[in-house]
């Protein structure tokens, strides 16, 4: 007797049977990493100088206004040309900024680096709507979770390797050999996706620029849970993250043990995404967003932890709890938009998702320094935690957020279109 066969509908795919999304994958990993090395690199260079939170604002604040100005810009791109090609050109345009700054950096003042990010930030506000829209046309629906997952778990353990990376070569060594990994990464990205085609390019209508960018708002408009979630990670950004990333190398200074100390905290928030990326990418829950926003509340351990004299390990179990809270947030989140939102529309709306992510960090940076001035770390820290928090825990209170969905189709389908009983 013959060993049974198994039937073909029950073939399990998987991701190393589709090779251009390896390739696009591999040429953002690298990317990953240099990102990551730039704003740690600027940064020690100017605690080095003498720089104050002031100056690091308006460093970290370069690519936040870069974002703000030009995602929608990239939004409209990814859903007009050929994405790989986008990618090809962003990761070449940062190739050329870092090796002008490397070749220069000696007569640019310390302010100055924050014209350099935002150079870099506008080849990543072109990147990013064109990487996040194009996994859906490298893989089968089935596969999006741990598709996005494997991009996730890359480009943190590449975040993770980065923050140690730019620290210990900036104290080492110094900056500019930290900015010349930076560049011959950024070549390696574009050198990677070469080759690379998106066949969907070749059957996009071609409205006007205007019309998109109406349509792309429309989208948005038309899905107040979309809108709920985008507005609460907005105020996160804005009250956690600015000035969590703006305060965090001084204090790591004045009694986290140093440099170095920085670049292990950083480390850590992208340590902690690691556990759930692995835990999102096998585990679909029936409310993916009750449980991600649920979780996402804690990021407000991030400003919470340097507002206290906590040691240390304390202080990076804070970050990786955060990193590990917004990981799995993520990656729930953009699987939802990608099978929501229509291929057609879906550059613009990750555009709009981005740009409303960023549009009030660079306010978040600008106040950081004044509030501190006025109020003093502790109370500014403790007000963006208690701010952090709330903003996530309201935004459940929409319909649709709790399932990432439109709530007409909440009771009739789970997170992957499946048929689900009543919640």
């Amino acid at each position: 007797m013959s060993a049974p066969t198994i039937p073909a509908t029950r073939r399990v795919e998987k991701l190393t049977g589709h090779p251009r999304f390896l390739r696009v994958w591999a040429s953002q990993s690298a990317g990953a990493v240099a990102d990551q090395i730039l704003p740690v690199a600027f940064a020690l260079h100017a605690v080095q100088n003498g720089a104050g939170a002031g100056t690091i604002a308006v460093i970290l604040a370069g690519r936040a206004i870069a974002l703000v100005v030009c995602l929608l810009a990239g939004g409209i791109l990814a859903d007009r040309v050929s994405r790989p090609r986008i990618l090809f050109t962003a990761d070449v345009l940062r190739t050329v900024i870092v090796l002008g700054t490397l070749l220069t950096l000696t007569h640019l003042p310390l302010a100055a680096l924050g014209i350099v990010t935002a150079l870099s930030g506008v080849a990543e506000a072109l990147s990013r709507p064109a990487m996040r829209s194009l996994v859906p046309a490298l893989l089968p629906t089935a596969l999006l979770e741990r598709g996005n997952a494997l991009v996730a778990a890359v480009q943190r353990s590449a975040t993770l390797l980065g923050a140690l990376a730019g620290a210990a070569i900036v104290t080492a060594i110094g900056i500019h050999a930290a900015l010349g990994l930076a560049a011959f990464l950024f070549a390696t990205g574009a050198l990677a996706v070469l080759g690379v085609r998106d066949t969907v390019a070749d059957t996009r209508d071609r409205s006007s620029v205007l019309a998109d960018a109406v349509a792309g708002i429309n989208t948005v408009r038309h899905r107040p849970w979309v809108v709920a979630v985008m507005a609460a990670v907005a105020v996160q950004l804005f009250a956690g993250t600015a000035p969590s990333l703006t305060l965090l190398p001084l204090v790591a200074s004045e009694r986290l043990g140093g440099e170095l100390a920085y670049g292990l905290v950083l480390a850590a928030g992208a340590a902690g995404a690691l556990p759930a990326i692995a835990l999102a990418g096998r585990w679909r829950p029936r409310r993916p967003g009750a449980v991600s926003m649920i979780a996402l509340v804690s990021y407000a351990a991030l400003p919470a932890s340097l507002a206290f004299a906590l040691p240390l390990p304390v202080t990076a179990l804070c970050f990786a709890l955060g990193g590990f809270v917004v990981e799995l947030w993520f990656v729930y989140w953009l699987s939802a938009l990608q099978r929501e939102i229509p291929a057609e529309m879906l550059g613009k709306t990750l555009a709009l998702d981005q740009l409303s992510a960023f549009a009030l960090l660079p306010v978040g940076y600008a106040l950081t320094g004044p509030a501190v001035a006025a109020f003093g770390i502790q109370p500014t820290l403790v007000a963006a935690a208690v701010l952090t928090a709330a903003a996530t825990a309201v935004a459940l209170l929409v319909p649709g957020v709790s399932t990432f969905s439109d709530p007409a189709r909440a009771g009739r389908a789970g997170p992957g279109g499946e048929p689900t009983g009543p919640a």
